[in-house]
């Protein structure tokens, strides 16, 4: 089965992977991509379309493929990142039986079960149910789910080194390194104990925000391969006609989303990192409920210091401040062209202010970028991988409610409402203090490492001289010598 596989996943990909070469190498070496940007989008929906056929593993990787710059060109990701997780769903006597599984005899635990799941993604699906006259929703492993998954990343990793021989040594590492995220990603998904973990988490997190609501967790009737949790209906974020005619507001939908997911990024140990449409909705009263916890981020707390500087920094339209902090994130080269990168941001600023930037900006900036040592020199860490995916699909929702939204013109007031302000004038003193007593630190070294560089220096004379004495003493040696012999010889 496993070699069978591998062939199989080899030669249903191998066209695609032909195509995204010679993408790939076109979109490295030319500075307009716009002409070719239909043909390789055209060839990114094949491959999007091949992933979805092999099943949950390559799905739920391309999903993180989706904001990995380092592996796609732009194309291909504007088309990955529609990858979403839909599937159909499993024969119900094949669900019947997990459930069965977990409890005996499912139908003595509920009161009710329909047969026909509400959603059906690629590691489960959700029915509704009512248990103990109450209605809820359950969300159940899709049967085998894990062999599935775990033969597959076998032979991913089995393709690998064809990646290698192709593409060279560094991709190949690059795109393990995304498999291994993968793999621990997912594992974490498979796990619902570790969901309603995260449930609790979050729902403690977010009685902040009045206007939030995560649901309850059944946790008498939980399992690891079953999640049963309260019922909460609302309006799809995304159905603006049915917003509409309820009198939603969505300008303030838009701005309170934004606000609520920056508070959980910048202050919370984990944040819930798959806001796309299906999982947030509107109830009657206008609250914001968030469903699907399995796909969750966090940050330390060095790295949520640096994002809120990162944050600060775009809020005051700060280029060198924005490729400082880039640089401290880890997100970007520090020996990158510092003009060039401050350049681009400046340019990215302004258009996404909406003022436009002329032409001829834009080619005297890639003309420089061409010939500089680091041509593509950001870099997407581990840790934001998730974060960057979420801000993605966040921002496109924004985007459906509010078609003006503009992340950076609010950006200022979320700070200030999140008290995110002191939090960071608080690290810049903080920053200041470590340059501070670095500064001092070396100050105070000075002296002994001047003592040391004297003492080296004395060394190397005594040596020096040393070595000059001998040589003297053996040029007069031979001189002697000679004299001797030629009055010995007269």
């Amino acid at each position: 089965m496993g070699l069978k596989r591998t062939i199989y996943v080899f030669f249903l990909l191998l066209p695609s992977f032909i195509n995204f070469y010679f993408d790939r190498k076109r979109y490295m070496q030319d500075q307009d991509v716009s002409r070719y940007y239909d043909k390789m989008r055209s060839h990114a929906k094949k491959m999007v379309d091949r992933f979805i056929k092999l099943g949950p593993a390559f799905i739920k990787l391309g999903q993180l493929l989706s904001v990995r710059a380092d592996v796609l060109p732009q194309p291909y990701m504007d088309e990955f990142y529609r990858l979403q997780d839909q599937v159909p769903q499993s024969p119900f006597d094949l669900i019947e039986k997990e459930l069965n599984e977990e409890y005996g005899d499912y139908r003595k635990v509920f009161d009710s079960f329909e047969q026909k799941a509400v959603n059906a993604a690629s590691l489960g699906e959700v029915h509704e149910a009512v248990y103990k006259g109450k209605p809820v929703v359950v969300k159940i492993l899709r049967p085998n789910v894990k062999k599935i998954i775990d033969e597959d990343v076998k032979t991913i990793k089995e393709l690998l080194p064809f990646a290698s021989l192709i593409f060279g040594r560094i991709f190949r590492d690059t795109l393990e390194t995304v498999v291994d995220q993968f793999y621990e990603t997912v594992q974490d998904e498979m796990d619902y104990r570790k969901e309603a973990e995260n449930m609790k988490l979050l729902k403690k997190y977010l009685e902040n925000y009045d206007y939030v609501v995560v649901p309850e967790v059944i946790e008498e009737v939980s399992t690891k391969r079953v999640l049963v949790m309260e019922r909460l209906n609302g309006i799809k974020i995304t159905d603006v006609s049915e917003l509409d005619k309820a009198g939603f507001n969505r300008k303030s939908l838009a701005y309170k989303i934004s606000r609520v997911y920056l508070g959980m990024v910048l202050k919370m140990e984990i944040f819930h990192a798959d806001p796309h449409p299906g999982n947030i909705s509107v109830s009657k009263d206008g609250k914001i409920i968030i469903y699907d916890y399995g796909m969750v981020g966090s940050m330390s707390r060095d790295l949520r210091d640096k994002m809120i500087w990162l944050y600060m920094s775009l809020a005051e339209k700060n280029p060198s401040e924005i490729r400082e902090a880039l640089v401290e994130i880890g997100a970007l080269d520090p020996f990158a062209n510092s003009y060039v990168i401050e350049k681009g941001i400046e340019m990215a600023l302004k258009e996404m202010e909406g003022f436009e930037v002329s032409e001829a900006d834009v080619r005297m900036l890639m003309y420089i970028a061409n010939r500089v040592i680091y041509r593509f020199p950001f870099r997407l860490p581990k840790d934001l991988v998730l974060y960057l995916r979420m801000g993605l699909l966040l921002d496109s929702v924004c985007r459906t409610l509010d078609p003006d939204f503009n992340f950076l013109r609010i950006l200022p007031n979320l700070m200030r409402e999140e008290g995110l302000i002191r939090e960071y004038y608080i690290f810049r003193v903080k920053r200041l203090y470590q340059r501070i007593s670095k500064a001092i630190d070396i100050s105070l070294r000075l002296p002994s490492l001047m003592q040391e560089r004297y003492q080296l220096e004395i060394s190397r004379e005594r040596e020096s001289g040393n070595k000059r004495s001998i040589a003297a003493g053996f040029v007069f040696g031979v001189i002697v010598a000679a004299v001797i012999f030629f009055l010995f010889h007269l």
